[in-house]
C-alpha cells in the first residue's frame, strides 16, 4: 500500500500566502512524523498557478485531484481556514468517493 498522504490545506482564501505555505509545511511535518510521505499541492504548485485566472485555477484543481488519486490517505491541515474551505471539502468528498480514508 502507498504511504503517500495528500495534504489538504487552505490556500485561495488566505490573503497571506506565506502563512498558507507555513500551514502546509506544518501539516507535512506532522504526517512525516507518523511515518508517511506527505504530498502537498500548496507546496508543489500553489505559488506557480494564478488563483485569479479561472482557467489556471481549474488546471491547479485538476492536478490536485490527480495527485489525490495516487495517495493512500488524505490529511487536513489544522486551521480555522480549513473548516471554511470549499476546496478542502471537495477534496474530502473526492477522497470518500475513491475510498481514501482521512488520516487524523
Amino acid at each position: 500500500m502507498s504511504k503517500l498522504v495528500y495534504i489538504a490545506s487552505p490556500f485561495s482564501k488566505i490573503w497571506d500566502k506565506e502563512f498558507a505555505v507555513l500551514l502546509a509545511e506544518k501539516a507535512c511535518d506532522e504526517v512525516a512524523k507518523m511515518g508517511f510521505y506527505p504530498v502537498s499541492p500548496v507546496l508543489l504548485w500553489g505559488g506557480r498557478i494564478s488563483e485569479k485566472n479561472a482557467e489556471e485555477r481549474e488546471k491547479n484543481l485538476e492536478a490536485s485531484r490527480e495527485l489525490l488519486k495516487s495517495c493512500a490517505y488524505i490529511y487536513v491541515a489544522k486551521s480555522k481556514h480549513s473548516c471554511e474551505s470549499a476546496g478542502i471539502q471537495a477534496e474530502l468528498n473526492l477522497a470518500a468517493t475513491l475510498g481514501i480514508k482521512e488520516l487524523k
